[in-house]
């Protein structure tokens, strides 16, 4: 093991930290409640240790330099993980609550979520709970830095970061939705060639579940949906489908839950589900809240979470 790695500690991490956060030795000092030339002090000593310089000060601030942009998202893990292991032996030993800070796509809120955190509650009441509603693009750099436990969502298409372990956890139908008043509302039997001529509101590529429909249009001989237009937003989807003719997907949950008038149109060539992974560190064992969450979102949906390879 490099030698230098004895000669950093979590309180010069911290140090490092503040002044980059608050791009200010003396802004830093003041938070930390420490004298300037202390900080100081430590940031020298630590980039001594390294051999490089991690902040310039200058005439507009302070400036991170290439070997501190790099020292930034390991900071920010170490720290989060020493804050993770004080909370897990703080609630074994019942001196206060662990925590558990949960990311998920706005899928999976509706029911699958909700249902597991209820039960949850009662196997860990000692635990407080936080959750963010986000896409891939956003939740899974927070869960590399550490400020997330665990992320539920779909797997990428892209290449997926080594450092991330994904297990299956829920397999949940997917429809294809219009309002009642759509012309495709009252029919049956539909095929992807009656979908043709309608335009749709989408998440962005390279969503999973896009990817799949814009491959039942090419096997249909058809060119891809038409957008009208890209979000990501439950919210926002909904509220656009209810008021045109355009055309969406939602999962079961999301289409019972959106109370605006949309149905899920009637198809005989269509199936289509949505295969959603929770996602954490690999690190050794799984911390204990997230196994426990674990098991109850495989008792939720009926699926046994295992990992699924990459």
């Amino acid at each position: 093991m490099n030698r230098n790695l004895y000669r950093l500690d979590l309180r010069q991490l911290r140090h490092f930290l503040a002044v980059v956060h608050t791009g200010s030795f003396s802004m830093a000092a003041e938070n930390l409640r420490l004298t300037q030339p202390a900080l100081s002090k430590s940031i020298r000593s630590m980039e001594q240790a390294l051999g490089v310089r991690l902040l310039d000060r200058g005439p507009s601030g302070v400036q991170v330099t290439l070997f501190g942009q790099r020292l930034i998202g390991y900071s920010e893990l170490l720290l989060s993980l020493a804050n993770e292991a004080v909370d897990e032996i703080d609630a074994l030993r019942g001196a206060r609550r662990g925590s558990l800070r949960i990311g998920s796509m706005a899928a999976a809120l509706r029911q699958l979520i909700p249902d597991a955190l209820t039960q949850f509650a009662v196997a860990r009441p000692d635990v407080g709970l936080m959750v963010h509603e986000g896409i891939n693009e956003v939740l899974l750099p927070q869960l590399f830095a550490g400020k997330l436990d665990v992320v539920f969502t779909v797997k990428p298409s892209e290449i997926l970061n080594e450092d991330f372990e994904w297990r299956l956890v829920a397999r949940e139908p997917v429809r294809i939705v219009a309002h009642q008043s759509h012309p495709l509302a009252d029919r049956e039997n539909l095929t992807v060639s009656d979908l043709a001529e309608y335009s749709w509101v989408l998440p962005p590529l390279p969503e999973t579940d896009r990817l799949l429909l814009e491959s039942l249009f090419r096997s249909a001989g058809l060119p891809k949906p038409v957008v009208a237009v890209e979000t990501t937003s439950i919210n926002f989807l909904t509220s656009m489908v209810s008021r045109t003719h355009h055309l969406a997907y939602l999962t079961r949950a999301n289409l019972q839950g959106s109370g605006l008038g949309l149905v899920a149109l009637d198809f005989n060539e269509i199936s289509l589900t949505r295969d959603i992974y929770a996602v954490f560190r690999r690190k050794g064992e799984v911390r204990p809240t997230v196994s426990v969450l674990l098991r109850e979102i495989e008792r939720s949906s009926g699926i046994n979470a295992s990992p699924s390879p990459e």
